[in-house]
């Protein structure tokens, strides 16, 4: 019979591992009927902590098995009504209440310890058959949830789907955003150049009705334009990287590494032979990543038209 909770993989984790748990706790409960009459078997976890630990708070205990108070307490009620734990009051506050094992208590535990070693072994044996070491990997996976609950990796999950991004083409409404997101870089690191207006304010005159392209990085959750670059035709075959610019809150999430890997492809899609950028060598993180698409640095064939330009970098794209 085909198992549905199989086949959700992850997105079952929960019910799979409840279901494995109900099971254990169902087998557990028909051995200590069997052997030791009147024990339960979720009385196990809080009572072998007192044996092992001493008297311990309600708190502590919650803490240390990593459950909740008002299951403890409802253990903790079950255990003094059979007189295997007592409760008293913490000597320094007053307002604790402090469990300890009863003299019935620690000779009940004597007592099941051939039993606990033989339910050890077969718990073992049954991993074992699974292969791996599953408790190990347990314990792996709640200290990752440890250090960070479902909750927030789910917001977390919610928050990459409302940031995907995807590169899109030259559309009217995103002109703005090609001028705004460079005139923001440049205003801040030099001086806007006419060189730089003629394409900024007309990028369908200047850049697409000659044969290039402009790009853009838009936040799919939001529709917002968080990047962008330009593709301008040159002759022989060439093309030039230009104008890429990234917004202040999409900056170290690599939208730059996306939109040059990008532009590199739609280049050599595009059938140009090498793809040239001028920069200056103030703008650190940009030159890297230059670097990384595979750009080298080279002498100026010709004088630019930026007196900001002093690094011209190119890559053959069919090399």
């Amino acid at each position: 019979m085909e198992d549905f909770l199989e086949e959700l993989g992850a997105l079952a984790l929960g019910g799979r591992l409840k279901r494995l748990a109900d099971a254990l706790m169902q087998d557990g409960s028909r051995i200590y009927e069997q052997v030791h009459p009147g024990f339960q078997a979720r009385w196990f976890a809080v009572f072998s902590y007192l044996y092992k630990k001493g008297p311990t708070s309600i708190t502590g205990l919650a803490k240390g098995l990593g459950v909740s108070h008002p299951g403890i307490n409802k253990i903790a009620d079950e255990l003094i009504k059979v007189r295997l734990v007592a409760p008293y009051r913490d000597r320094n506050d007053k307002r604790k209440r402090v469990l300890a094992l009863t003299s019935s208590g620690r000779q009940k535990y004597q007592l099941l310890e051939p039993t606990l070693r033989d339910i050890r072994q077969a718990l073992q044996a049954a991993v074992d058959e699974s292969g791996g070491d599953f408790i190990e990997q347990l314990t792996t996976l709640e200290k990752s949830f440890g250090r960070r609950d479902f909750a927030s990796r789910f917001r977390d999950q919610q928050d990459k789907e409302a940031e995907a991004v995807e590169i899109r083409p030259f559309k009217p409404a995103y002109a703005e955003a090609f001028r705004t997101l460079n005139m923001s870089w440049i205003e801040h690191y030099f001086k806007v150049e006419e060189a730089d207006r003629q394409l900024l304010d007309d990028p369908a005159g200047r850049i697409i009705n000659l044969g290039g392209e402009v790009l853009f990085a838009v936040s799919t959750g939001r529709e917002q334009v968080i990047g962008t670059c330009a593709l301008i035709r040159l002759e022989n075959e060439n093309a030039e990287l230009a104008k890429m610019a990234v917004s202040e809150e999409a900056k170290g999430k690599q939208v730059g590494l996306l939109l040059g890997e990008f532009a590199v492809e739609r280049a050599r899609a595009r059938g140009f032979q090498t793809l040239v950028l001028e920069s200056n060598r103030k703008l650190t993180p940009a030159i890297s990543l230059y670097k990384k698409l595979g750009f080298i640095e080279k002498p100026f064939p010709h004088p630019s038209e930026y007196s900001r330009a002093d690094i011209y970098m190119e890559i053959s794209l069919f090399p």
